[in-house]
């Protein structure tokens, strides 16, 4: 039994339109937070599509096994 506790202090009251006012500004955030993603995405796909912009990727490309310098399958000797 504690004898010298605090009360809990009780939530302050909240004003009813101060809170739709919260919730409409957070839908809008919201909201142009998904145009801008989708507009990004419309970008991606436009560069992409017309091949200009930088390239997606930056892999390696096709190389061949039997000629190139690392070996693969097995090393390549040209003087065989």
């Amino acid at each position: 039994m504690c004898v010298f506790s605090r009360p809990a202090p009780s939530a302050p009251a909240v004003d009813p339109d101060v809170e739709i006012e919260r919730e409409n500004k957070k839908a809008e955030a919201q909201a142009d937070i998904e145009k801008s993603k989708e507009k990004n995405l419309d970008d991606k796909l436009a560069a992409a599509a017309s091949g200009s912009g930088a390239r997606y990727g930056g892999g390696s490309g096709s190389r061949s096994l039997l000629t190139g310098q690392k070996g693969g399958i097995g090393y390549y000797d040209e003087t065989l």
